[in-house]
């Protein structure tokens, strides 16, 4: 069995690279390295095969996917919610290239199974917490663009299946955090966990500037565990043309959030904020129920926030 992880060597991607390798599975790396560094690929480097390719060319994505059984297709133009403002445009072009190659590869190549990364971002205007798989065909579509497209692929999903019998599976990862997630050069590059790093942790900032109300509620979810996840939607027959949220249901505020990071910093000020203003679609809750990834898939996440901040400070620390 050959499973192709394609944005492997990214934040997320080479955790799942990680993961895979752990469970058996012959793994190939599929990666432009626009985004991705090879260097997060050094847990598992020596057990890879890494193919360098641009997946918006369809000729050569074929190529790199003709001796593959599994895509895990996780590539795609992704960062925070400035980095969403910033270019919409190529993230709809681009990530749409992106998955028309991929597919069409499944097609040309009978691959048994493209496991798609959506997010969290295709539930952008739900109203009822947590959120649930259901909700897709009731809540309107998202207003970003990032959202939007998301779930856009996950129709690629769906018509390639009644079309051309191509199987799927989708899941939709909340709020990963954990090492080799560097934070960008502004705010909102990219998230907020290290944002807020970078602004206590390196820029020392008194009081810590944050954006919006700081009452926004979002769940995160450590890396590993999403891996795992993404582990079953891939391989488990269950999980057969059907979509998963993967995430924690304990919700946090920004504020609370940005306070735990504080005292993890050894900041010995007293914890005072300054408040910005949020961009817009800046979703005010984001909590999901993961209850299905637990019934059909025998998953759920296991690391908790407090555990997952520790090792990204720690991380971060010694790494940046």
């Amino acid at each position: 069995m050959t499973t192709a992880i394609t944005g492997g060597a990214g934040f997320l991607g080479s955790h799942i690279v990680d993961h895979f390798v752990k469970q058996g599975d012959q793994v190939v790396v599929v990666d432009d390295f626009s985004d991705g560094k090879r260097a997060n690929l050094s847990e598992s480097e020596s057990q890879v095969e890494v193919r360098e390719v641009d997946l918006r060319d369809g000729e050569t994505t074929s190529d790199a996917l003709k001796d593959i059984d599994i895509v895990v297709h996780l590539a795609a133009k992704i960062g925070g919610i400035g980095y969403f403002h910033d270019v919409p445009a190529d993230i709809i072009a681009m990530n749409d290239a992106m998955n028309r190659s991929v597919f069409d590869a499944a097609v040309e190549h009978d691959i048994d199974r493209v496991c798609y990364a959506s997010s969290s971002m295709v539930y952008e205007n739900a109203t009822e917490f947590p959120v649930t798989e259901t909700q897709l065909g009731e809540i309107p579509p998202p207003d970003s663009a990032y959202g939007f497209q998301k779930l856009a692929g996950e129709y690629y999903c769906e018509a390639y299946h009644d079309q051309y019998d191509v199987e799927y599976s989708i899941f939709r990862p909340f709020n990963a955090v954990g090492p080799r997630e560097p934070p960008g050069e502004e705010v909102g590059e990219a998230h907020v966990i290290p944002d807020f790093v970078k602004k206590i942790n390196d820029e020392r900032q008194h009081p810590l500037k944050i954006l919006g109300s700081g009452k926004q509620i979002r769940a995160f979810t450590n890396v590993r565990d999403i891996a795992a996840g993404v582990y079953e939607c891939a391989h488990s027959p269950a999980a057969a043309n059907d979509g998963f949220n993967l995430g924690s249901s304990e919700g946090v505020t920004m504020l609370e959030l940005a306070e735990m990071i504080w005292e993890r910093c050894g900041r010995s000020e007293p914890f005072e904020v300054e408040k910005e203003d949020a961009f817009d679609h800046d979703v005010k809750k984001r909590v999901p129920d993961s209850s299905k990834a637990a019934e059909i898939l025998g998953w759920e996440p296991t690391v908790s926030l407090g555990e997952s901040l520790d090792e990204y400070i720690e991380w971060y620390q010694t790494a940046l």
